[in-house]
C-alpha cells in the first residue's frame, strides 16, 4: 500500500491514513494501541480520561441482532478505570514503539475547571498530539457526558477552561442527542475548539427480556440507557457532520457507525477529514484496517485522487433544502427479466408499502406503469438488483 496516497494532515499533525481507533474499549490500555499501530491503524483516540477513574458494571454491552447481521450495540460502559498516572506510563509505552504516531487523549471533566486542566497538564509532557473533549457521553449524568455537551454555556466553559490549559489541538465530541447540533459546533468553535469530532453514541434501549422484563444490558434486574453505535448510527451521525460542515467553517472529524472504506469515504465526501472507528473493530478486531485502507485507496485510484482530500466535502453542495428539489421529475421502476428470481418480495412490499404496482407474471415481476410512482422501495428491497428507477 502506498504510504503518501492515505496521508491525512489535520490540525498540523501528519496521519499515515485517516482511519483512527475511536475512544473506547479498543484503545483501553498502551500494549492494545500498540497492536493497532502494527495492523497499520493511523492513529488512535485513548479510551477517555479523568482526574478520578470509574468501575464498569457487569454485563455492560448487548448486541442487537436479526439473524446472524449485527444491528448494532448499546453499551453502558463508562470511562477508563486506569488512574491518571498509569496513563502517563501507558503513553510513554506508546510512544517508545511509535514515536511519529499520533495519539489523541480523550478527557473528561465537570463542572470545575480544575478537573479538566490538571488532566492536560499532566498528560502533555508524555507525547500527545492533541485532546479530544468527551462532552458527549450518554451514560454519565448531570455535569459530565452528554448532558453538559448539550447546554451552550457549559459547553462553551468547559472548552475555554482547556484551551486556557494548552496550545495544543482541542477537538469537541459531540452529542447527536440535541435539536440543533450546529449552533453547538458554533459555540465550541467560538470558545476556542480547532476541530469537531461528529458524533459520539445515540441515548438508546437495546431492549426488554420478556421473561424478566429487565433492560438490556442489565446488572441484576436492572439498567440504564446506553449509548447506541453500529450500522444503524451513520444515517443520523453522517448528517450531523454533514449539517456541521455546512453551517461552520471548523475542521472535521466523522465519527458514528463506520463499518467499511464506503463509509469513512462518505464521512469525507460531507467534509471530514479524519474517520473514527469503534464498534467495527470490537467485532472484527484490529486488522479490518487492512479492508478499509485498502478499499479507500482503490477508489481514489479509480477516481484519479492523489489522496482522500480530493474527495473532502465534494458532496455538500448537493446537499440542499426541500425547495431545491425539482418535484417535476417523475420516474418508473423497470425490472430486468434476466435478473430477477421471483421471490416475490417486491411484490409484497409494493402492495403494502407503496401503490400496488407490481405484479408476477410468470415467474417474473411486472410494473404497472400507471400505477407506478417511482418511490424507489422495490429498488432497495430486491436482493438481485434486478429493479432500477427510469424517466417516465
Amino acid at each position: 500500500m502506498s504510504k503518501s496516497k492515505l496521508q491525512t494532515e489535520f490540525l498540523g499533525i501528519s496521519f499515515p491514513n485517516p482511519f483512527l481507533l475511536g475512544s473506547g474499549p479498543p484503545t483501553t490500555r498502551g500494549e492494545m494501541i500498540k497492536e493497532a499501530f502494527r495492523a497499520g491503524w493511523g492513529g488512535a483516540v485513548l479510551k477517555t480520561i479523568a482526574l478520578q477513574p470509574t468501575t464498569d458494571p457487569c454485563p455492560r454491552l448487548h448486541i442487537l441482532r436479526q439473524g446472524q447481521r449485527i444491528q448494532g450495540m448499546v453499551n453502558i460502559e463508562l470511562i477508563t478505570e486506569l488512574p491518571l498516572q498509569r496513563w502517563e506510563d501507558e503513553i510513554d509505552l506508546i510512544r517508545d514503539a511509535y514515536p511519529g504516531r499520533p495519539i489523541i487523549a480523550s478527557i473528561m471533566g465537570g463542572a470545575n475547571p480544575d478537573e479538566w486542566q490538571e488532566v492536560v497538564r499532566r498528560l502533555e509532557p508524555h507525547g500527545v498530539n492533541a485532546f479530544e473533549m468527551n462532552v458527549s457521553c450518554p451514560n454519565f449524568a448531570e455535569e459530565k457526558g452528554a448532558q453538559l455537551g448539550q447546554d451552550p454555556e457549559s459547553l462553551a466553559l468547559a472548552i475555554s477552561w482547556v484551551r486556557e490549559a494548552t496550545q495544543l489541538p482541542v477537538i469537541a465530541k459531540l452529542t447527536p442527542n440535541v435539536t440543533d447540533i450546529v449552533s453547538l459546533a458554533r459555540v465550541a468553535k467560538e470558545a476556542g475548539a480547532d476541530a469537531i469530532t461528529a458524533t459520539n453514541t445515540l441515548s438508546g434501549l437495546a431492549g426488554i427480556d420478556l421473561e424478566t422484563f429487565s433492560p438490556l444490558p442489565s446488572v441484576e434486574g436492572i439498567g440504564i440507557f446506553g449509548g447506541y453505535s453500529g450500522p444503524g448510527l451513520k444515517p443520523v451521525s453522517l448528517r450531523c457532520a454533514a449539517s456541521i460542515a455546512k453551517g461552520v467553517d471548523i475542521p472535521l472529524v466523522g465519527c458514528g457507525g463506520v463499518s467499511t472504506w464506503q463509509d469513512a469515504a462518505e464521512y469525507i465526501a460531507v467534509g471530514a477529514s479524519l474517520v473514527q472507528v469503534c464498534s467495527a473493530v470490537m467485532w472484527r478486531g484490529y486488522s479490518t484496517i487492512d479492508k478499509l485502507t485498502r478499499g479507500l485507496e482503490g477508489y481514489l485510484d479509480e477516481h484519479g485522487c492523489s489522496s482522500p482530500a480530493d474527495i473532502e466535502g465534494k458532496a455538500l453542495p448537493q446537499i440542499v433544502t426541500l425547495s431545491d428539489l425539482d418535484i417535476s421529475v417523475r420516474l418508473l421502476a423497470e425490472v430486468d427479466e434476466d435478473k430477477c428470481t421471483g421471490c416475490e418480495i417486491c411484490v409484497r412490499a409494493c402492495a403494502s408499502g407503496a401503490y400496488q404496482a407490481i405484479d408476477m407474471v410468470g415467474d417474473v415481476a411486472s410494473v404497472n406503469r400507471e400505477k407506478c410512482d417511482g418511490c424507489g422501495l422495490c429498488v432497495g428491497l430486491c436482493p438481485v438488483d434486478a429493479i432500477t428507477l427510469v424517466s417516465r
